[in-house]
């Protein structure tokens, strides 16, 4: 039956023409008022109503799928869809997810200025402290074991580090007196150490020095410590390190009777080692090892390290109070 003359009315949300009576809108789901009936049966509207008031474009995320213009309308989405609670139309519920999202918008928006905030106070203190301190300056290293307070003032280089190394290369070793570092005087080991901390890395220097009483100079260029090959080098080579069967913890600094200098004590020897079977003996003060001056202990294992297992070594020694040469076929470093 059509009901040509039914009273219409036109929703205040969207537009949509409807019977009258309703309690919602069936486009949207407004609430119209108190009608009658619940529900009322469907009734087909005319065509002429349905194309006289269009419906206008709905912001309702929920009909979205509703079209308008020519032809019969489509249905929206019904009651209990997901995320629809009973009783709730569809406008309040557009109206709160937009709410939703607006809330979770400004936690986003705090959350990233609180990180903007944090990350960039962190630069802002990294630039102050640089602005305090200067330029960082990589420190230089020389290629020593380590320096000690001298007898008379200036630093003691204990024995030499490894291979290649700034002081190798200036022909320094161990024993010999820093006593001036680029035109400054070295009165103790931490004065060195502090030179060394303030000059950066690659730069050359003139190094004024003290061995066995007589003063020389020498110049070198020093290096940053990451770029020290380190005495793993020797062990890489074909061969390996050198190794005559002495203790390298037991060799003693002290000076030679009768001579004014310092040579290097062996202490334990190793039986049926290279040192042991070439007549080398507990006590004897090594005073020269091949062409290089022994003044250290460091200095003594870093020349044994250095020579080439299989070779053979004049090995100067003062034993009592003579002096004698004792040739050591060195062997391979068991480490």
């Amino acid at each position: 039956m059509r009901a040509e003359n039914a009273e219409t009315v036109n929703c205040p949300s969207c537009g949509s023409a409807l019977i009258g009576g309703l309690r919602f809108c069936r486009m949207c789901g407004y609430r119209l008022g108190e009608g009658l009936d619940e529900y009322v049966p469907t009734q087909r509207l005319d065509p002429s109503a349905a194309t006289a008031a269009p419906p206008r474009p709905s912001t309702d995320p929920f009909n979205a799928r509703h079209t308008w213009g020519a032809g019969p309308m489509q249905p929206v989405r019904p009651f209990g869809a997901v995320g629809q609670q009973p009783g709730m139309t569809s406008s309040l519920l557009s109206k709160s997810c937009s709410t939703n999202r607006s809330g979770l918008w400004w936690v986003l928006a705090v959350f990233v200025m609180m990180l903007v905030l944090g990350v960039g106070g962190a630069v802002v203190k990294s630039v102050r402290r640089g602005a305090a301190s200067g330029p960082v300056i990589t420190k230089s290293f020389l290629g020593v074991d380590s320096l000690e307070d001298a007898d008379g003032g200036g630093a003691l280089i204990t024995g030499i580090a490894a291979p290649d190394t700034p002081v190798v290369r200036a022909g320094l070793i161990g024993g010999d007196i820093i006593k001036s570092f680029d035109g400054k005087p070295v009165r103790n080991a931490d004065d060195m150490r502090e030179l060394l901390k303030s000059t950066p890395a690659g730069k050359t220097v003139e190094v004024v020095y003290v061995r066995d009483g007589v003063e020389a100079k020498t110049v070198l260029t020093t290096i940053a410590e990451r770029d020290n090959p380190g005495m793993r080098a020797f062990e890489r080579r074909p061969g390996g390190a050198g190794n005559i069967g002495i203790d390298r913890r037991d060799i003693d600094r002290v000076k030679v009777p009768g001579m004014n200098i310092y040579g290097a004590e062996i202490g334990d020897i190793d039986r049926n080692g290279p040192a042991d079977m070439f007549g080398l003996h507990e006590g004897d003060i090594v005073i020269k090892f091949g062409e290089f001056p022994i003044r250290t202990g460091g200095d003594l294992r870093y020349r044994i390290s250095e020579a080439l297992p299989g070779s053979t070594v004049p090995v100067t020694v003062v034993r009592g109070t003579e002096q004698m040469e004792v040739p050591v076929k060195i062997g391979r470093s068991r480490d």
